[in-house]
């Protein structure tokens, strides 16, 4: 057992006992959330033909290219073509068609007008200005080729991704199975709904953070009923939950105290603890291990520790599970400027609650939600990010910080 390492270690070890879960055949309907197993290529061009962008009239440019107000052009039309019908003949000169959006173009139209530019007279109509070469077309495969990879593995399928699917003719996709992460809070000074806690009593929180959290990182959460500080239910619990899911959280019963329980059972159980403390503020009482072949994250009970914890390690766990490619798995960072002070935590990495402001007349700049307590959840609810500060750093007003967008919906 590896004790009390870097942030970088703890990543690592996680990491490497990982694996991609298996790949299966879904609606497209059913498939938005999960990561794409396969290639995607189009079974035709789309659009399939030439098509007019706009509802308006088709024409030969070069008989409109000398209209102008004082010498307007009278064309005759010759056909109404709707979308999804055709016009077989030939546009020629003197001639123009009435088009609607997204009617294929027939032979001899080189270019479309807006309706609303033009004065209509039933059988013709009158333009006072040119039309450019082109004017509103769209042409086939412009869109998307035929044969080209339009969706590739290890994309996540977004609502653009589904209507993608659909347009080349694929519904049935294949993606990787969603991680089902089963969440277990700890600990006798806990209450669930509907029990009012009582003098000295919490509410169960980090039971709710955590399955939105997983949800929100690609996985399935199960959450577990409360399990007490008793070391036999625990393990019990721990060892179903490993038997029937990808992935176990815990919280709480991780550090030193006379009924922290977790780590107890997870060096008890086959697989064992893997390491134990990272150099981290906060989060530092985490706990890795295996239950058998079932990877178990235990971590801390403090609710704001809980869901930093999760950023560094579960995030990026539950990412690689699911399929998602190596430079999706962590938060995305950017270097900003410090807005005021910023403490360090000596020789652990700091975490701080920031909130990014966009709208500096001077760039964006951090300030810090307020107080930084691992218990304040306040400051996960407040801020949109995490200032990430490196053993022995600390950072003054003015300089130069990184920062890792919480992308919870801002």
């Amino acid at each position: 057992m590896e004790r009390n390492i870097p942030v970088s270690r703890a990543r690592e070890l996680i990491l490497a006992g990982a694996w991609e879960l298996p790949v299966e055949k879904l609606a497209i309907a059913a498939a938005r959330g999960r990561v794409l197993a396969e290639d995607v290529r189009a079974d035709r061009d789309i659009p399939p033909l030439d098509n007019s962008a706009m509802d308006g009239y088709g024409l030969r440019a070069a008989d409109v290219a000398a209209a102008d107000r004082d010498n307007p052009v009278r064309l005759r039309v010759v056909a109404e073509i709707p979308a999804g019908s055709f016009y077989d003949g030939t546009v020629g000169p003197g001639e123009a068609v009435r088009i609607m959006t997204g009617a294929p173009i027939p032979a001899g139209v080189d270019a479309v007008i807006r309706r609303e530019w033009v004065k209509e007279g039933g059988d013709h109509v009158v333009l006072a200005r040119p039309v450019p070469l082109g004017n509103d077309l769209r042409y086939a495969g412009e869109d998307v080729a035929a044969g080209a990879v339009v969706l590739e593995a290890g994309q996540l399928v977004t609502p653009a991704v589904v209507g993608m699917l659909a347009a080349v003719g694929r519904p049935l996709v294949e993606v990787y199975a969603q991680p089902r992460v089963a969440v277990i809070a700890t600990g006798d000074e806990i209450v669930d709904f509907p029990e009012n806690p009582g003098r000295g009593m919490l509410r169960n929180s980090n039971s709710y953070s955590l399955a939105a959290l997983v949800e929100h990182a690609g996985g399935m959460p199960l959450r577990v009923p409360l399990v007490r500080d008793d070391p036999a239910k625990l393990r019990r619990v721990v060892e179903q939950a490993a038997a029937t899911c990808d992935l176990v959280l815990t919280t709480g019963g991780v550090s030193m105290g006379d009924y922290d329980f977790v780590k107890q059972v997870l060096g008890e159980v086959a697989g064992g603890i893997i390491f134990w403390q990272v150099k981290m503020k906060p989060g530092k009482p985490l706990v890795y291990g295996r239950v058998g072949e079932t990877p178990l994250v235990g971590l801390p009970g403090n609710p704001v520790s809980v869901m930093v914890s999760f950023e560094q390690f579960v995030r990026p766990l539950l990412r690689k599970m699911s399929g998602r490619p190596a430079s999706r798995w962590f938060l995305p960072r950017r270097t900003v400027t410090a807005g005021e002070d910023l403490p360090g935590a000596g020789e652990r990495c700091h975490f701080l609650r920031g909130i990014l402001r966009e709208d500096e007349a001077d760039g964006p700049r951090v300030f810090l939600t307020g107080p930084q307590g691992s218990g304040i959840l306040n400051s996960m609810v407040r801020g949109n990010c995490l200032v990430v500060l490196g053993p022995g750093e600390e950072a003054r007003k003015g300089e130069p910080v990184t920062v890792e967008i919480l992308d919870y919906g801002w």
